[in-house]
């Protein structure tokens, strides 16, 4: 008896010690790293609770792993210490896995507050490749979208770049996945995105046993507007609500294509949406001018029954994985008469 309880002590004892040493060694400090005046902040991950798994082990949100993949691919296993992005889906995704990087895009839009303090490097229209330079990135993450526009440019400079999706919610999806793989923040990815899944599936019970109608997107300002299909951020949620979008009908391939009036009125669309920067009152009025010059523009179901809508512009103008529980109310009030 006395033997049998003197190994039961040596083995508590060696598991205590056990749990003591792991606590000491995985004890890290998740803040920001305090930094000198005028000098650039390096990109700070902070730390995840637990540990992440293997950069090869699927995630438990579903996505395109094949496009997760492709999206690794151009970081060959390794994880960059200093990160410059021009997108601001892109900078709330590095935000949400806990990343500070060391350059931020110049945008009107709203960045998370902890950018605040971070160099500002021209948009991705409008590069300010001294100012990107200066920052010594290892990386330069950008729009897969605006890879021919940008690689050139970026190279030129001696920058490396690395380009991934962020147009649709499901690019979104797969680019939060994949970034939180090369920063070995998955647990953080995850929890985002089941969280968020769950605000999903709260928006989508919105429209459950309600017909979904046909609708046509137009992005752009008084001036131009141009079709939107379902690949856009506003086109993809609309799918996801069950709405049929007129560019399938279309077939529409571009994201954004060219306005063709006649379109319009051979497809009649049950809701028209504008997202609009600039005056949107003004984008509407016009666009309502030149369909009444069409003849057959009092035929439309959207203007007999009053369905030409204005969407908020900071839900929709930007794909944003941040915005899109907010961005699928919205449009589900729209859809459905909420």
């Amino acid at each position: 008896m006395l033997k049998a309880s003197k190994k039961w002590f040596l083995i508590v004892s060696i598991a205590a010690l056990t749990i003591t040493t792991t606590a000491c060694g995985t004890g890290t400090d998740g803040g920001a790293t305090d930094q000198k005046q005028g000098a650039a902040p390096s990109a700070t991950v902070s730390a995840s609770p637990t540990a992440s798994p293997s950069p090869t082990t699927a995630t438990a949100v579903k996505v395109d792993e094949a496009k997760v993949a492709e999206v690794l691919a151009q970081f060959n296993n390794a994880t960059p210490a200093k990160v410059v992005t021009v997108s601001v889906a892109i900078a709330e995704i590095l935000n949400e896995l806990g990343v500070l990087p060391v350059g931020v895009p110049t945008t009107s839009s709203k960045l998370p507050a902890a950018y605040d303090q971070v160099p500002r490097v021209g948009s991705s229209h409008q590069l300010n490749l001294e100012l990107i330079a200066k920052q010594q990135p290892d990386v330069v993450l950008a729009p897969s979208s605006l890879k021919t526009n940008l690689e050139k440019t970026l190279g030129s400079a001696n920058l490396k770049s690395a380009f991934v999706p962020v147009d649709s919610l499901e690019e979104l999806k797969i680019t939060t996945v994949a970034l939180g793989k090369v920063f070995k923040q998955e647990a953080k990815a995850t929890a985002f995105l089941e969280n968020h899944a769950k605000a999903e599936a709260a928006a989508l019970e919105l429209g459950k046993g309600k017909k979904a109608p046909k609708v046509l997107f137009l992005f752009g300002s008084a001036e131009s507007l141009m079709f939107m299909n379902e690949s856009t951020f506003a086109g993809s949620l609309a799918k996801k609500l069950g709405a049929t979008n007129i560019s399938t009908e279309l077939q529409l391939k571009d994201a954004y294509s060219p306005l063709n009036m006649e379109s319009i009125v051979t497809t009649n669309p049950d809701i028209i949406m504008l997202v609009t920067h600039g005056d949107p009152a003004a984008a509407a009025k016009k666009f309502e001018e030149d369909m009444k010059k069409n003849g057959s523009w009092e035929k439309l179901n959207a203007f007999k029954n009053g369905k030409i809508k204005t969407l908020d512009y900071t839900l929709f103008g930007i794909a944003s994985i941040a915005n899109a529980p907010a961005a699928y109310k919205e449009l589900a009030q729209v859809l459905f008469n909420q």
